[in-house]
C-alpha cells in the first residue's frame, strides 16, 4: 500500500467512524450491527498500524496488517 493509498483509506475509515454516530438507535443494536461497528473501528486501527509499520520500516508488519485490513474491508463491505 502506497502512502497515498494509505492516506485515502484512513480518510475513508475516519468518515465511516464518524457516520457510526449519525443515527441514534431507539433501542439496543442487534448483534450483527455491533459486529459491523466493531469491524469499522478495527479497520481504522489497522490502518494506523500499517502507517506505524511503514514509519519503522517493518515490511513484515506492514504486509501482515495490510492483509488484515483487506479482510476487514471485505467483511464491512459485505454487510
Amino acid at each position: 500500500m502506497t502512502n497515498k493509498e494509505l492516506q485515502k483509506a484512513i480518510k475513508e475509515a475516519t468518515d465511516d467512524v464518524r457516520n457510526l454516530s449519525s443515527s441514534l438507535p431507539s433501542g439496543p443494536f442487534p448483534q450483527h450491527e455491533v459486529t459491523r461497528r466493531e469491524m469499522i473501528l478495527l479497520r481504522q486501527l489497522t490502518l494506523f498500524k500499517i502507517g506505524d509499520a511503514k514509519k519503522s520500516k517493518r515490511k513484515d508488519l506492514e504486509r501482515f496488517n495490510t492483509e488484515i485490513y483487506n479482510l476487514i474491508t471485505a467483511y464491512v463491505k459485505s454487510h
